[in-house]
């Protein structure tokens, strides 16, 4: 039905883009109608209700969670999907079983499928009605996983879950990173509004929610949505810790304690101390999931083959150019987590190439990089949905010298260039740039295993 992968996308695109303008603006509970993605994974045969899924949400962290939750469950040789988001280069990157993405081809076929009964419900919408993109790649994926037999897939939502579309598909386990401050034009002004859309994750049945660090005013609203629906509920701190943090070069070091007792000198490659947290969490849930502890040997293969391309990424130096260093930091708390590394372990001069759109925390990110810069380049991605602000420039020239260069691989050239082998150089910004960086060194993103 499809000749071509691109045509296949802008389908999945066409019913949000025809209701754009009914809609106008406002929070997602007046704007979206995720329920239309249930509608149409029951016209599909409920691939989803036939598998073990387990949905993770929350403001930061949970991209790295859902992979290392995967990662740890892959260990005792289970079959595993894992649906993500955003992708950095590829739709495909979305849709992985074992690590391996669906080729294009299955993708255009399994749409293909769908579309007589997304036409079908398509006939019935009002003007401002539409199915949610993410929502469509979500039913393709749990058809995928149905075809390809997983035993449990891990399911990353996206920036709510109340009104997610992704989250309309079934969960045993639900997983909850931690809130922050963000999206306040979709979720709401303040951290119980955020929280509350958050714990939308929770489904009356589930067996247990994990939930990741909290601050009390979240946490009080997790804690809450669990008890009304008879949830289990397994806090951090509580019903299992993570404590010995220490950063290193490569990764951190940490111990965790679960049910099943502590185990202590744990390394997981993947830069920031959070990261710490992050594999706490998954570990947590995927004894909880097995019933049983993971044996030592297995978590410490897991957490060292784990790779998540543009997450705190660090490139090695070659010849005649530097390290590279790309990450998805958006605001001030992920920066931070690059600062603290740069502190710790940077072992030159940073260049940095910096490009935040204009809605998110630009200046508190800038506010942490800047100061440890010998200069930034301001850029934009070529994403022409992203709108970058006009005042980045003057905010970053307030740290070091700075520079605005519209094309992101030319601002990532002359960082290089000026870094030379003796610097370092940092990417930092949107996932669009992310992927424009990852696309400019070669880095594969489609496939996470051989």
């Amino acid at each position: 039905m499809f000749s071509t992968f691109r045509e296949a996308i802008s389908y999945l695109f066409a019913t949000y883009t025809s209701s754009k303008s009914h809609r106008g603006t406002g929070y997602d509970q007046e704007t979206r109608t995720p329920w239309y993605t249930r509608t149409l994974l029951d016209r599909m045969g409920s691939p989803d209700r036939k598998a073990r899924n387990i949905l993770v949400t929350g403001s930061k962290g949970k991209g790295s969670t859902s992979r290392l939750i995967a990662e740890l469950l892959e260990s005792q040789g289970l079959r595993v999907g894992l649906f993500t988001s955003p992708h950095l280069i590829d739709y495909t990157e979305r849709i992985r079983v074992n690590g391996r993405a669906i080729e294009e081809s299955d993708m255009m076929r399994i749409l293909a499928q769908m579309q007589p009964f997304i036409e079908e419900i398509r006939s019935t919408f009002g003007p401002r009605d539409y199915f949610g993109p993410v929502g469509l790649i979500a039913v393709i994926a749990a058809i995928y996983f149905q075809e390809h037999q997983t035993d449990v897939n891990v399911i990353e939502l996206g920036r709510g879950a109340r009104y997610d579309d992704v989250n309309q598909l079934s969960g045993e386990l639900a997983v909850v990173t931690p809130i922050l401050w963000e999206h306040a034009d979709c979720l709401g002004p303040n951290i119980e509004q955020i929280a509350w859309h958050k714990s939308g994750v929770i489904h009356a049945g589930m067996r247990a929610v994990i939930v990741g660090r909290q601050g009390p005013e979240a946490e009080s609203v997790l804690r809450a949505e669990a008890q009304t629906l008879g949830v289990d509920y397994r806090e951090m701190c509580f019903a299992f810790s993570v404590k010995n943090v220490r950063p290193d070069r490569t990764g951190v070091r940490f111990s965790v304690t679960t049910q099943y007792g502590e185990r202590e000198h744990l390394h997981v490659s993947l830069l920031g101390s959070h990261q710490a947290d992050n594999a706490g969490v998954a570990l947590e849930t995927v004894e909880y999931f097995l019933g049983h502890a993971v044996p030592l040997d297995a978590i410490t293969r897991a957490f060292q083959q784990i790779v998540i391309p543009g997450r705190c990424q660090l490139l090695p130096p070659g010849q005649n150019h530097p390290e590279v260093l790309i990450d998805g930091a958006i605001n001030r708390e992920s920066a931070s987590y690059v600062a603290h590394w740069l502190d710790r372990f940077a072992q030159g001069p940073v260049y940095a190439v910096v490009g935040i759109p204009r809605e998110k925390d630009y200046s508190g990110a800038l506010a942490w990089l800047g100061p440890r810069a010998a200069e930034i380049y301001v850029t934009v991605a070529a994403n022409p949905h992203l709108h970058f602000p006009q005042d980045a420039l003057q905010v970053a020239q307030a740290w070091c010298p700075a520079h605005y260069v519209q094309d992101s691989s030319e601002a990532i050239g002359q960082a290089m260039a000026k870094a030379g082998p003796q610097g370092i150089v940092v990417i930092m910004g949107t996932q669009s740039l992310v992927g424009e960086a990852l696309s400019y060194f070669q880095v594969p993103t489609r496939h996470t295993h051989p």
